[in-house]
């Protein structure tokens, strides 16, 4: 049968009843149940554990659900980008190339028309039939183009042209005006049908070649340079559309003409609306100034004439808001040549613009793809599920291994508390445990016949057969023992048991870190602050003149105690990392490792860890001194990393603006000089300081009256020990980073 710690107990009160020796079975009766029923008593510790051990499963299963759902929301918005980014850029290719190869398809027609002419007889008087069979041919069998015209440039200019109104019938209107009907304003007019001309009459001409949009640019051009006009509204349909025209000479006559085609906007609206990049994806073409040159499929363009009249208007004045929302984010991002995601009505879109910029012969048309996000995450569903399923039941595999690991770590810290209860160390007797260092245990202790409160710290078993762990927590107690300051923790006995096991004896204190006072109470007086650091400083004296740096000056290594009748005496904790400056032993010391605490490193700490030094400890206590008056560290960050950065290349703002609040100047001034990147800017050493603080406005306002009287006030709220208002020493564990290869940048 397993035995439990308090089965443990009443066989020990037993034994000890039977032989007599009552008064001591009493008292270790007490001490073991300080320890069962305080703060490691099975009632207390086991199911309080168990009660943290399933509020803190609860916790990870939410933290992993959680994460699952951000995991997967995460992947979820990279996989629906990159399909986003790589749909839309394919598309945007696609319109483009499919312009491209329009526009290049009517220039090829344009060139060979005019090969035709240039050979044909009679060109000079533009003699009809012959016009309308060397033209029409080329408005038969092109559904894009609604019309085609020539001109010559010299006399009148005479022009002959034929329009197709109906793309898919075979009937065409011929005009010409030449020579007197040009003259008279008059202009001849054929109707055409299957080769065939059916009637001809004449009409008042109000067509003037010379004055539409393409005529003096395709003037400007160079000979047999193909031209495109801008969108604009067709003289006879006032249909939108564009106009391709190229000047040529006929090389027998030297005569030059001018040939030009229309080609209708709704050719390019009939393979826009075609392309749907999703299921319910848009693409469209337009203007640099943002009128419809090619509309996005929707129900309200169905009908020709409606298309027709939503061609070359502002996208804005037409009713598709998403696309004005698009353009709208697209300005605001310096329109980007990459797919982004906007929200619209709620939802998420991807979009993307790209333009012709490879076609300098015609004007530049921008082409536009939008993709709704939901058109992507059907798709993704089942394999976001199974992703989920997956992560939540490694969680609740984490939890239950965790669950059954926890139960056993804490039934055997228990035991192993429990039975070190009674245990007689040297002339020391442990009475219960009260704390864990890095390196130790700390138990409450008595001297068998001094009954001194005492601290022993009892070095773990796992470090028993390090030799290297040994030495560590024997240069920490001969170097904490050869200090003797008031405000030094001290150091009474140190021993070893037969076992191996080191330990040394230290005061036992009563009071509250200054990192637990801050929490409690908040920002400190700057009168009060003086006192302190006065006080720590003549720690670091004396430590200082021996050649020892602390490394580890911090709120939570320096306890404010009511000790011999007074009260607000500073005690200077935990040298485990202290370091001698004349004596390192290099087997003891961690190449390129970063010892101390981010929050109060000194920057030269940081570049080089060997770099330790007086004024490396008095730059951590202006960081203490800074947290006291303000409540906050100097830099606060997200890691280690990043307060390191800001300790190198950063300026600490001074206390009095962090604090919003008025502190002296001189005290001030102090602690932003102890800040100093550069060492010789601080002060030189701790005497040093202290005088400085001394002489600074407020020092002797702090008196011990007003210290007595706030703990009187305030002594039965403090976050002491439990067992009799003690704290114990040594009891922080430290930081220790490998930056092999770490840089703060």
């Amino acid at each position: 049968m397993v035995q439990t710690p308090l089965r443990a107990i009443a066989d020990r009160l037993t034994a000890q009843a039977e032989t007599g020796d009552s008064a001591e079975a009493v008292e270790d009766t007490r001490n073991y149940m300080k320890t069962t029923l305080g703060n490691l008593s099975l009632d207390r510790k086991l199911t309080g554990s168990y009660r943290r051990l399933f509020s803190h499963l609860g916790l990870l299963i939410l933290a992993v659900v959680i994460l699952s759902a951000a995991i997967v929301v995460y992947f979820d918005r990279q996989h629906v980008e990159t399909l986003s980014r790589k749909l839309i850029s394919r598309t945007a290719e696609k319109v483009m190339a499919q312009l491209a190869a329009f526009l290049e398809t009517e220039d090829s027609n344009l060139r060979i028309a005019v090969e035709q002419l240039q050979t044909a007889s009679g060109l000079e008087g533009l003699p009809q039939p012959d016009l309308f069979y060397q033209l029409s041919p080329f408005l038969n069998h092109d559904q894009n183009a609604s019309g085609i015209l020539l001109t010559a440039l010299d006399g009148d200019g005479a022009y002959y042209g034929i329009l197709k109104p109906d793309p898919e019938a075979s009937a065409f209107i011929g005009r010409v005006s030449k020579g007197t009907m040009r003259a008279q304003g008059q202009a001849k007019l054929e109707r055409w049908k299957d080769g065939e001309l059916l009637e001809t009459w004449s009409r008042r001409d109000d067509f003037e070649p010379r004055k539409r949009p393409w005529y003096e640019k395709t003037l400007k051009a160079e000979e047999n340079e193909i031209v495109a006009s801008g969108p604009y509204l067709f003289h006879t349909s006032n249909k939108p559309g564009i106009t391709i025209s190229t000047r040529w000479r006929r090389p027998d006559t030297n005569q030059q003409f001018i040939l030009a085609i229309d080609i209708m906007l709704s050719s390019i609206t009939r393979f826009t609306q075609t392309m749907h990049p999703t299921e319910n994806g848009l693409a469209f073409v337009f203007t640099p100034d943002h009128r419809f040159v090619g509309l996005p499929a929707d129900n309200q363009f169905n009908d020709e004439n409606a298309a027709n009249a939503a061609l070359l208007q502002n996208i804005n004045e037409v009713n598709i808001p998403v696309l004005q929302a698009s353009l709208d984010e697209w300005k605001k991002r310096g329109n980007i040549r990459k797919a982004f995601s906007f929200k619209f009505d709620g939802q998420s879109w991807w979009a993307g613009y790209a333009y012709n910029e490879d076609d300098p012969e015609h004007m530049r048309f921008w082409s536009g793809i939008l993709v709704p996000e939901s058109d992507f995450l059907g798709a993704l569903s089942l394999q976001r599920n199974v992703s989920l399923a997956a992560i939540i039941g490694l969680g609740l595999l984490s939890a239950l291994f965790l669950a059954v690991f926890s139960v056993r770590r804490t039934r055997h810290e228990v035991k192993q508390a429990v039975s070190q209860i009674g245990r007689i160390l040297g002339p020391f007797k442990l009475l219960y445990k009260i704390g864990d260092g890095g390196n130790g245990t700390v138990y409450r202790a008595k001297h068998a016949l001094l009954k001194r409160p005492t601290a022993i710290k009892v070095m773990l078993p796992q470090f028993a057969s390090s030799d290297s762990a040994k030495q560590r927590f024997i240069n920490e107690v001969q170097m904490t023992s050869s200090l003797a300051h008031p405000n030094t923790v001290a150091v009474f006995d140190f021993g070893q048991t037969p076992e191996g096991t080191l330990y040394y004896a230290m005061e036992h204190l009563s009071g509250v870190t200054l990192e637990e006072l801050v929490r409690f109470s908040g920002a400190m007086a700057a009168n009060r602050v003086l006192r302190v650091l006065h006080q720590v400083c003549g720690s670091l004296s004396e430590a200082h003149g021996q050649g020892l740096i602390h490394r580890d000056i911090k709120p939570s290594n320096m306890m404010l105690c009511e000790h011999g009748g007074l009260h607000d005496v500073v005690k200077v904790l935990d040298f485990g990392l202290v370091k001698d400056v004349q004596q390192v032993a290099p087997e003891l010391t961690q190449e390129n490792a970063l010892v101390g605490t981010p929050f109060h490193m000194a920057p030269e700490l940081i570049t080089d860890a060997s770099a330790f030094s007086p004024s490396s400890d008095l730059y951590a206590l202006g960081g203490v001194g800074y947290y006291l008056l303000t409540g906050h560290n100097v830099f606060e960050g997200a890691s280690a990393v990043e307060i390191c950065a800001m300790h190198l290349h950063h300026q600490p703002v001074p206390p009095s603006q962090r604090s919003g609040r008025e502190i002296p100047s001189d005290l001030e001034t102090i602690l932003m000089s102890c800040l100093a990147k550069d060492p010789r800017d601080r002060p030189q050493n701790a005497y040093e300081m202290a005088e400085m603080l001394a002489r600074c406005t407020g020092f002797n306002h702090w008196s011990q009256r007003r210290a007595q009287q706030w703990w009187a006030e305030n002594r039965s709220a403090l976050p002491l020990d439990k067992h009799e208002n003690t704290h114990s020493p040594l009891c922080d564990t430290n930081l220790l980073l490998d930056t092999n290869g770490l840089t703060c940048e």
